[in-house]
């Protein structure tokens, strides 16, 4: 067996071991604490190779509202305009 091929081998080895929820720099962090060098790019193109994805969930994306809410009025409607400047305070240091 060729070094990529063990190297693929240890990967979906890796993989495993986490249950499908380790992604490239993950792999490559245990990769390399098993003693082999492993970047988070190459870590990325053996995946790939091997066609393993990351099951995270992705993060909670914040959504605007489409209507207004029908017991709380919008009375600003998003239009915060500033009437007066904040002057910038400045410690002396001597």
């Amino acid at each position: 067996m060729t070094w990529v091929g063990s190297l693929l081998s240890l990967v979906r080895e890796v993989y495993r071991e986490s249950n499908g929820s380790a992604g490239a720099r993950s792999i490559a962090a245990m990769v390399t604490t098993k003693g082999i060098k492993l970047s988070r790019w190459r870590a990325t193109k053996l995946m790939k190779a091997l066609n393993i994805i990351s099951c995270q969930q992705p993060g909670h994306r914040y959504k605007m509202a489409s209507k207004e809410h029908i017991e709380i009025p919008n009375y600003l409607d998003r239009q915060f305009a500033v009437t007066v400047s904040t002057p910038v305070l400045v410690p002396r240091t001597f």
